[in-house]
């Protein structure tokens, strides 16, 4: 079983440490890169047609390869013959799970959307953890995949940001993130303050997404245990 670890002991590079002129996000390359900075790793998961983990984070190639439409369409095989915008491979589960040293945690972030069955995937990503030897947690921003990861595994549960759910709708889902479901919460940025008052409550530690610059990352440090970052020096946001 993948080992449980302090969230606040790591800073973590969102989808690895890319950058515009070299690796890209949720690449091997991004994410090993961060693994020798020292650092955790978000990273996303989502299922190929026929129900492999692979990372990449969007719904559809477009934005992130040469080829167009639905991720899900595709087979493992399929998926990695694509090659990313700067020449490198989509990569599966598997293939993460290997390569990496497991010095530093790997948070994996299970994406589902079109037509992911949130239970049978979160079990699938859960399975691969479950034979995994180093630090890494699962978490989603669906409550039924990470209902579904087994037992024993580090896990977490992400909520959308306020401004996009509403204030009510927002509230609700937050009053629902207890530690007998999960063993922190991740929150955009914009809603750490409220996220800390819930979580000091709970007694669980939470993580922000994504902090983009370093006027937002000192900001915060006081406030979340932990954050996603991306676009600066890791130095700025690696625990003191």
């Amino acid at each position: 079983m993948a080992e449980p670890f302090v969230l606040s002991d790591f800073a973590y590079a969102h989808r690895g440490l890319w950058t515009p002129d070299g690796p890209v996000e949720n690449s091997l390359e991004a994410c090993l890169a961060a693994a020798r900075a020292g650092l955790g790793i978000e990273f996303d998961v989502r299922p190929s047609s026929d129900g492999i983990a692979m990372v990449f984070h969007d719904e559809v190639l477009d934005r992130m390869t040469a080829e167009t439409g639905l991720f899900e369409a595709r087979t493992a095989a399929e998926l990695e013959a694509i090659t990313l915008i700067d020449g490198c491979p989509i990569i599966s589960f598997a293939t993460l799970l290997e390569a990496w040293p497991a010095t530093t945690p790997l948070l994996c972030e299970i994406k589902i959307d079109g037509a992911t069955d949130p239970s049978a995937f979160g079990r699938t990503v859960g399975a691969q953890l479950a034979e995994y030897a180093g630090p890494a947690a699962a978490m989603s921003f669906s409550p039924t995949a990470v209902k579904n990861l087994p037992p024993g595994l580090m896990r977490g549960q992400v909520i959308a940001a306020c401004h996009k759910l509403g204030v009510e709708t927002f509230n609700k889902h937050l009053g629902k993130i207890t530690l007998d479901h999960a063993d922190y919460f991740a929150c955009h940025t914009s809603d750490a303050a409220q996220a800390r008052q819930h979580a000091t409550a709970q007694g669980m530690p939470v993580i922000a997404w994504t902090v983009r610059d370093i006027e937002t990352c000192q900001r915060l440090k006081p406030i979340v245990d932990a954050q996603m970052f991306e676009g600066f020096d890791p130095i700025f946001v690696k625990p003191d």
